[in-house]
């Protein structure tokens, strides 16, 4: 047991301690840059394990200390939406702590308290792993579903959502013929679905009021009434990936869990 005495000991026990504390942190996770989290990442993977499309959740960390949680919001026991929910994040050294309020997102139909405190695991410029401390839901101690996150940053010059606008045709679906859906991507994030209902018309689906989301290769539909792409009479969300987009073949591939689709462009909007 040692002790520190005097003036000059004590600013030199306190450096050491400072420093003792410093190097701890460094060994275990480095301090984090806090300028590298300031973007938009991809919440993708929980324990190492790829999660399906609709269990993503976006989140985008601002440098006023808040972070835009986006995800599938619950609006009630059969009707869903992309939504978005702001809380507040706060880093010190490799601790991060994440605190507000939910509603809707993972479930929580009623607004829930929450407070998280996270270790970093993994700190690279575009992948990071967070590691759960503790998870609070309404002051009280709950077990999340995972004990690592992981998430990967989309770059700032990441094509933006004008680079899919305009109406497109289903071709295939896992390699079967599927030809009776279009889309249209519009501005605003706004979308509209038509199926074939002869053989050059087109019908519209739903109620009009369709709308979409685009996170680099993440894309994100909600649906009214679609029987095809959601639930009938109800709001659903469809979540894809994009394999790959090319304006010269005016081809694009998309994959939703087990279903790959091709979709042919057909006009601008």
């Amino acid at each position: 047991m040692w002790s520190c005495y005097g003036h000059r000991a004590v600013v030199l026990c306190a450096v050491m301690i400072a420093a003792g504390m410093a190097v701890s942190c460094n060994q275990e996770s480095p301090a984090y840059n806090r300028e590298n989290l300031k973007a938009t990442w991809i919440v993708d993977t929980y324990d190492g394990n790829l999660l399906d499309e609709r269990n993503y959740t976006v989140m985008t960390f601002t440098s006023s200390g808040t972070v835009v949680y986006e995800g599938v919001l619950t609006l009630d026991s059969a009707n869903y939406q992309w939504g978005e929910n702001t809380l507040r994040y706060d880093i010190y050294c490799c601790d991060f702590s994440i605190s507000g309020v939910y509603s809707g997102l993972y479930g929580h139909l009623e607004e829930a308290s929450t407070r998280q405190e996270y270790s970093f695991v993994l700190s690279e410029d575009s992948l990071m792993t967070l590691g759960v401390e503790s998870y609070t839901i309404n002051g009280f101690d709950v077990t999340p579903e995972y004990s690592q996150m992981t998430m990967r940053k989309i770059p700032l010059d990441y094509a933006v959502a004008d680079t899919i606008y305009g109406v497109w045709q289903f071709n295939t679906r896992n390699g079967e013929e599927f030809m009776n859906y279009r889309v249209q991507f519009q501005p605003e994030n706004v979308l509209s679905m038509s199926v074939r209902s002869g053989e050059n018309s087109w019908d519209p689906v739903g109620n009009g009021e369709d709308y979409y989301r685009l996170y680099e290769d993440y894309l994100v539909m909600t649906l009214y009434d679609n029987w095809e792409f959601g639930t009938t009479g109800k709001w659903d969300v469809k979540c894809f990936l994009i394999d790959s987009i090319s304006a010269a073949s005016g081809r694009m591939t998309l994959s939703s869990g087990p279903d790959e689709y091709v979709l042919s462009y057909i006009s601008s909007n």
